[in-house]
């Protein structure tokens, strides 16, 4: 019983410790940062013993006292550090007339925070009052100078309002006074009544009554802390029997090989071995498709190229089949105008010349070439190539075919008409001129040079 009240008793005073300590320290902080202290004192850095920080503000303290006071530096040995905290104890005393406690600051802990306080608060004092000082004496001169209007009528407002309350107070201090003749009989009585032994022996009876059962209360609090405690015992040794239970299964289970791991392995390398080949197939495949993308556009390019100096051989084609004509056309005007010329001696010639130029039409009619065919370029030789141009060909090759029975019906019908109409055949031996040479020269240049446009148009 005792036991538990000394531990509960320590508890609170460790507590109350605590709380001292973290107050202490904030203080100590907060004062040193408005004393401009060199460093950062965080809450943090007396949780463990710090001997070289409570060094360096003892140290800097006494600087702000007496600048020219000799402080030791060397606090590395136990000794040194006993000097130190020696010399500064004297200096303090002497220049600030304050007692510290050498084992509090020895410690270098919570204890040693409150002996700090003790030098810094005077310090912290004197600047906070220096302070408010100067603001009083500024608010002073400001009020005076600017605010007089407004001091009047406050001061007027302060009066009024001390009248009342003056009015207030000796309203009831009179009733106070009149009440005093009856409580001054009663304190006569009580003062003069003495106390008995027995309401004595009943006051501590109930003091001890209640202090029982406050014991009693806690009591019972530790009793179920120990069922509790019991219990809990109990569950933990019941795990930790499961706990070695399940491992031994577990062992047990580790050291045995399944059935069906032969087969898995077995497996497992035939997956390995085909997803290897997938692998190596798939970029075979990759390669290849890349391959014939390539080939494919060197091919299109191919085409592109032999299609576009085909094209360039065509188009100059005909622009020399088109200065041929030209010429051709310029010479025909040349031989008309010869045989213009000639007309008189072609009227002397008999109707026996005639009739030889008829059967010479007839021939050269006759041996006229047919008409030609639309021809297919770039046919294929031996079963290759002429498959690039094909769809190509074939188009312009049906368009020629309708191009040059356009151009050839009507030279043809003409022919026929004048053949089996008889009054063309009449008007012709009667007033025609016999055809001149030049003449017969250009009827007979006229099927080649029909053929020659045909080939250029078979294209």
């Amino acid at each position: 019983m005792e036991l538990h009240i000394y531990k509960f008793s320590s508890l609170k005073y460790t507590y109350y410790y605590i709380k001292m300590t973290y107050r202490d320290i904030s203080h100590l902080c907060e004062m040193a940062r408005v004393l401009s202290y060199p460093r950062l004192i965080s809450m943090e850095n007396f949780r463990q013993p710090n001997f070289r920080l409570v060094a360096e503000i003892m140290t800097w303290l006494v600087k702000q006292y007496d600048p020219l006071s000799d402080v030791p530096s060397d606090i590395e040995g136990e000794q040194d550090r006993v000097i130190f905290i020696r010399a500064i104890t004297q200096i303090i005393a002497t220049k600030a007339h304050l007692k510290l406690n050498t084992k509090k600051l020895y410690q270098a802990d919570g204890y040693a925070v409150k002996e700090i306080l003790k030098v810094i608060t005077p310090l912290y004092k004197a600047l906070r009052d220096s302070e408010n000082k100067e603001l009083d004496e500024e608010d002073d001169i400001d009020t005076h100078y600017r605010y007089a209007m407004n001091d009047d009528i406050t001061t007027l407002k302060n009066a009024r309002q001390l009248c009342s309350t003056i009015t207030q107070k000796g309203a009831n201090l009179h009733e106070l006074l009149g009440k005093e003749l009856d409580a001054r009989e009663a304190r006569q009585e009580v003062m003069n009544r003495g106390m008995e032994l027995s309401e004595v022996q009943d006051g501590i009876r109930e003091a001890e009554n209640a202090a029982k059962r406050e014991l009693a209360k806690y009591q019972k609090l530790i009793d179920n802390v120990q069922t509790d405690e019991v219990a809990l015992e109990e569950k933990i040794a019941k795990r930790l029997e499961e706990k070695d239970r399940h491992q031994r299964r577990l062992d047990m289970l580790k050291s045995v090989r399944p059935s069906f791991m032969n087969d898995f392995e077995k497996f497992e390398a035939e997956l390995n071995e085909l997803y290897a080949n997938y692998v190596l197939k798939f970029r075979i495949l990759s390669y290849l498709e890349k391959e014939l993308e390539g080939h494919f556009r060197s091919q299109r390019e191919k085409v592109q190229e032999v299609s576009r100096q085909y094209m360039q051989s065509i188009n100059s084609q005909l622009t020399e089949q088109d200065q041929q004509r030209f010429n051709r056309q310029l010479q025909d005007q040349n031989d008309e105008i010869g045989v213009h010329s000639d007309e008189d001696e072609d009227d002397d010639e008999s109707d026996e010349d005639d009739d030889e130029d008829e059967s010479e039409d007839d021939e050269a009619m006759d041996r006229a070439p047919p008409p030609r065919q639309p021809t297919r370029r770039n046919k294929p030789e031996n079963g290759t190539g002429g498959k690039k141009h094909r769809g190509m060909t074939d188009e312009l090759s049906d368009d020629d075919e309708q191009m040059q029975m356009g151009r050839r019906g009507p030279d043809m019908n003409d022919e026929l008409d004048a053949e089996m109409d008889p009054r063309r055949i009449g008007a012709g031996n009667v007033g025609r001129r016999p055809p001149s040479a030049s003449g017969q020269r250009r009827q007979r240049q006229q099927p080649q040079q029909r053929e020659t446009y045909d080939d250029d148009e078979d294209f």
